[in-house]
């Protein structure tokens, strides 16, 4: 039903991201000290591989139906990407085996752990795509939690460390010719879009709510722009200079779309 209502029949299924802040009685519960660095999302679905099969079965069946991609949130090392194709490999042969119709859809890595980030062209060689988790990946990045007020102000995208590692996974995919998005907070960001875009960056993923506003902006700005732009902030060493310097951008640029900007 998903990929019948999508425009395309274009749909990107993450396997199970539990763990953290989210849980559920009929996979157990278990107290953690930090639950963001445990037993969550892909972790927890190796612990449970049974549960973890059926649901890899049931999007191969889907597949046959539009244009699916299998997306595995959490990865950490290539030994886990090796893992999770395999795990696809034997849910294929067991569809075979009782004759029931599916499709093989393209394998993607979530990137939001800074080892990935790190190890990009090892992860990108088992990969089919990557979607950058932003969110995750600035509060791993930073060694903050973004829901604690007292360190959430760390968590910034903008950050220069942030942006160094964002402009190296694009630029590798973007030689390896792999497909990269960017999904989370940081995608409907208008500063951050601008600089993404200098970055190479060319697909996002934001709430419908905010597509007609970055369409905009992204209308309002040239590559050669975008693309002078993410230069000079990568010579920047402070947030604070780079939001600054990024805002009277977007204010020449795109005036409208920058009442919609947040101060932060």
């Amino acid at each position: 039903q998903v990929i019948d209502a999508s425009p395309g029949r274009n749909v990107t299924i993450r396997t199970l991201d539990l763990g953290g802040d989210k849980s559920v009685p009929y996979l157990g519960h278990r107290g953690e000290a930090n639950p963001f660095l445990g037993w969550r999302s892909l972790r927890l679905s190796f612990e449970h591989p049974e549960f973890f099969q059926i649901q890899i079965r049931a999007v191969l069946r889907a597949a046959q139906f539009g244009h699916v991609r299998l997306l595995f949130p959490m990865v950490t090392t290539v030994e886990e990407v090796r893992r999770v194709k395999r795990m696809v490999e034997r849910s294929r042969a067991r569809l075979l085996r009782q004759g029931l119709a599916f499709a093989e859809p393209q394998v993607g890595v979530m990137l939001e752990v800074p080892a990935a980030a790190i190890c990009i062209d090892h992860i990108m060689a088992e990969a089919d795509f990557i979607s950058i988790g932003s969110n995750d990946l600035v509060q791993y990045l930073m060694a903050a939690d973004r829901d604690n007020p007292k360190v959430a102000h760390l968590c910034d995208p903008l950050s220069p460390a942030v942006i160094r590692v964002l402009r190296g996974v694009v630029a590798a995919c973007n030689a390896a010719g792999k497909s990269v998005t960017l999904c989370g907070e940081m995608a409907g960001q208008p500063r951050a879009v601008l600089l993404l875009l200098g970055l190479g960056l060319h697909r996002f993923s934001m709430s419908p709510m905010l597509i007609p506003s970055i369409k905009e902006l992204i209308r309002s700005t040239s590559a050669r722009e975008a693309q002078e732009l993410a230069n000079h902030v990568l010579t920047m060493k402070t947030s604070g200079h780079i939001r600054a310097y990024l805002s009277r951008q977007l204010q020449r640029l795109c005036p409208n779309v920058k009442m919609l900007e947040t101060s932060r």
